[in-house]
């Protein structure tokens, strides 16, 4: 699932659905308001060109929780 602020057609039904689980080793330190951030993140740092937005989007969708990470953006 994608995020608007990642390229999502609003207008695409399938792109907004229920967010992945999160993954079992990140559960102490998830929540779904703090994935707001990560996304917001993500866009400035596609729109400043420090990372593609297939990066940006496989990232986040793999593991948002680690996705800043994995980018070397935190």
């Amino acid at each position: 699932m994608f995020n608007l602020q990642l390229g999502c057609d609003s207008n695409n039904a399938a792109a907004f659905g229920v967010n992945p689980p999160i993954p079992a080793t990140n559960l102490a330190t998830a929540s779904i308001a703090s994935k707001d951030p990560v996304e917001t993140e993500l866009h400035t740092a596609v729109c400043s060109g420090k990372v593609t937005l297939a990066a940006a989007q496989q990232a986040i969708a793999t593991d948002w929780i680690t996705a800043l990470a994995k980018l070397e953006l935190n």
